[in-house]
């Protein structure tokens, strides 16, 4: 039994899930950290869908993940019968959804995706009616394989393929139905791509998926209408087309093997069929929390993370704040540095670089003799961004290193003086907290180095920093020039700040981390069954 292993010490399989092992970023240095820890007294499996380095991961996210296994599965796998052999199962991959299937689960939460959160009043109240008529055809239509899990795309929930996509149809036998397979019209790149259906191996229908040319088009999916006629057991349909990984095309770290985009599959005609089938065409099915009974236990990475899983999932859940990795303090430089990745306002929680830079610009004079540093990674997709940054730095004296090592992070955190972080700047926090910083481990490092952290009052920034002891806590742009004013000036300040922010960033380190993980881990296994 579980309980006895934990107790008894005896080595468990933990495994740990991450979709987004490749990106080395901020959640993939708490799943790595987890994986480190536990790896001292079990056997820690990292499960992942493409290629684990786990020797560049280690080094990129300055941890030890020498003896740590590594498996690769597809990732229309489910993750349920994946980890079936395993005594705990750890995911940590962000808006997962997937179902436990291990003895034990424990699901670490870096920010609740809200269920419904696109529905306005109207839709919803028109949804709720729109999937009782389609109840039948759930029924009769079931996923057998081939398919990821549900994305919402420009407002319309799809399950896409990964080139074979297997439906499992019941039709009464000897009976004739025509099932209506609809298509969402966009494809990573814009390329068309050719869609043939097999009904028990015989192939029915073959069309070609253009992308949509005009906004009509995007809410107006193709049709493919094939006679399943039933047979004693259960249909097999099987939809198959090109595939690829948007990251190869757009170089977003997608790294799913996407064939099309499915909005809906149907047995009614008429004018009920086709309102059925633009059910999804509002936007995303409100999602359920149901998968969540599979787990014994729910984690949050800061309080605030577990204020809105309390709101929008209205469960409770324990904190357990990033593991990070503590730097060595060294020789400080007139330098100011913030850490983050360079993506623009509107993708997820940016980091404000542009802002940044504007700040720096009205130190004006008191800044004179000192620098900005900014270091991130950067996608293609993302250039324009930082070519931005970069023209707005003009004159300044702005440093960027891009898609900078873990060696060359280590030693800018040395030098820094002064930290920023301000993300969530500008944004309607209390409408999408998202765009907040969750937690904000790179804060925590370059406190942990002597830096005097002068960071946002939003997300999990208020947590770490104690505004006025180790840094200060700003809300507008003038606050974060006036308070950096007060620490450039005051060489004094500056030192002490430094050195409570060395003693403070120590509360987050790895040791702790590692004594109140292992702590949650044993409860989680003496706990009784939740879900299986």
């Amino acid at each position: 039994m579980v309980r006895e292993a934990v107790n008894g010490h005896h080595r468990l399989r933990i495994a740990v899930y991450d979709r987004y092992w490749s990106t080395g970023g901020g959640g993939e240095k708490y799943a790595g950290g987890v994986a480190e820890v536990l790896n001292e007294d079990h056997d820690v499996t990292l499960i992942g869908h493409v290629p684990i380095d786990t020797g560049w991961l280690g080094e990129r996210l300055n941890l030890d993940l020498d003896g740590v296994a590594t498996l690769i599965v597809d990732e229309c796998d489910s993750l349920e019968s994946v980890t079936a052999d395993f005594d705990v199962l750890i995911n940590l991959s962000y808006r997962s959804h997937a179902r436990n299937g291990a003895a034990r689960g424990i699901y670490i939460v870096h920010f609740p995706d809200r269920p419904g959160a696109d529905l306005r009043p109207w839709q919803r109240f028109l949804r709720s009616k729109l999937l009782r008529l389609s109840r039948t055809d759930r029924r009769m239509i079931k996923v057998e394989s081939g398919f990821h899990e549900a994305d919402t795309i420009r407002w319309q929930e799809v399950r896409w393929t990964n080139g074979d996509g297997v439906l499992d149809v019941d039709v009464p036998t000897g009976a004739e139905k025509h099932l209506q397979l609809r298509f969402g019209r966009f494809i990573p790149g814009g390329i068309d791509r050719t869609i043939s259906v097999e009904v028990d191996g015989v192939v029915m229908a073959t069309d070609v998926l253009r992308c949509a040319r005009n906004r009509f088009e995007v809410v107006e999916p193709l049709l493919i209408s094939v006679p399943v006629v039933g047979r004693i057991g259960r249909n097999r349909v099987v939809i198959r087309s090109e595939s690829g990984s948007p990251a190869g095309i757009l170089g977003n770290g997608d790294n799913r093997i996407l064939g099309v985009p499915l909005v809906s599959a149907s047995f009614s005609r008429g004018p009920v069929g086709a309102a059925v089938s633009r059910a999804s065409l509002l936007t995303a099915v409100p999602a359920g929390t149901d998968w969540l009974q599979s787990y014994d236990l729910v984690i949050a990475n800061s309080e605030f993370t577990r204020t809105w899983i309390q709101r929008w999932w209205g469960i409770n859940s324990v904190v357990l704040e990033p593991p990070v990795a503590l730097r060595v303090p060294g020789p400080k430089s007139p330098m100011i540095l913030s850490v983050g990745r360079f993506f623009a306002p509107g993708r997820g929680h940016a980091k404000k670089q542009l802002e940044l830079v504007r700040a720096f610009r009205a130190l004006g004079a008191v800044a004179d003799g000192w620098e900005l540093h900014l270091a991130g990674g950067c996608s293609p997709e993302d250039e324009p961004y930082l070519d931005e940054v970069k023209s707005e730095a003009n004159g300044l004296a702005v440093v960027f290193h891009v898609n900078a090592p873990g060696s060359e992070l280590d030693g800018l955190y040395r030098r820094a003086s002064i930290y920023w972080h301000a993300t969530g700047l500008g944004e309607d926090l209390d409408h999408d907290p998202v765009r907040a910083e969750h937690f904000g481990i790179t804060t925590v490092e370059a406190m942990s180095a002597g830096a005097v952290p002068v960071v946002i009052n939003a997300g999990g920034q208020p947590e770490i920093v104690r505004s006025g002891v180790d840094g200060y806590l700003f809300d507008t742009p003038e606050d974060l020039v006036r308070f950096t004013s007060s620490v450039i000036s005051d060489p004094v300040l500056r030192s002490a700040m430094g050195e409570s922010s060395i003693e403070r960033a120590k509360r987050f380190g790895m040791a702790n981390f590692g004594a109140r993980l292992k702590a949650l881990v044993d409860d989680a296994g003496a706990a009784g069954p939740a879900g299986h």
